[in-house]
C-alpha cells in the first residue's frame, strides 16, 4: 500500500483482507473505530458491486482500487474501476443520484447496494476516473 492506495484483483476471496487494510489505514489516519468500520463496510459493497456487475466488461484483468485520504478533516474513499465503461459509468453517476432521492423499490437488486453507499457517503459522486472507467468518491459520515 503506498499513500493509502489499496490495488487488488477484482475476487471476492481479497474482500476479508481487503476489510482488514481498509480498516487500518482509516485508523492510521485517527479516525473513531465506528468511522473505521464504515469504511470496510462501504469498501465491502462498492467491491462486491463490481465484481458482480464487472463480470459483463470486465476482459483485461485490472486491479480494482481504493484510495483512503483525508479532505476537511474527514475520512473520504475513492473507489476506481479503470475496466468499466464510460456509459456505465454514465448510468452509475445517474442511479446514485436516484438513489439519494429516496427508498430504493424492495424488487430493485441494484438500488439497495446503491442507497447504502448513499447512507454512510456524504458527497458521493461517480465520475470518469483519469484513468478512464470509475472513479467513485465520497466522505465518510460520522455516527
Amino acid at each position: 500500500m503506498k499513500g493509502g492506495r489499496l490495488e487488488f484483483p477484482p475476487r471476492s476471496a481479497v474482500l476479508r483482507q481487503l476489510r482488514a487494510d481498509v480498516r487500518a489505514a482509516t485508523a492510521r489516519l485517527g479516525a473513531e473505530t465506528a468511522v473505521c468500520d464504515t469504511a470496510a463496510l462501504v469498501v465491502d459493497e462498492l467491491v462486491n458491486n463490481a465484481i458482480e456487475h464487472g463480470a459483463a466488461y470486465r476482459r483485461r484483468g485490472l486491479d480494482l482500487a481504493v484510495q483512503v485520504g483525508l479532505r476537511g478533516g474527514r475520512v473520504q474513499l475513492e473507489f476506481f474501476d479503470r475496466e468499466m465503461p464510460a456509459a456505465a459509468v454514465g448510468e452509475l453517476a445517474a442511479a446514485l443520484t436516484e438513489a439519494a432521492n429516496g427508498l430504493p423499490a424492495l424488487e430493485n437488486e441494484r438500488g439497495r447496494g446503491l442507497f447504502l453507499l448513499t447512507v454512510y457517503l456524504d458527497e458521493l459522486h461517480a465520475e470518469q476516473g483519469a484513468e478512464g472507467g470509475l472513479r467513485l468518491a465520497g466522505l465518510v459520515v460520522r455516527r
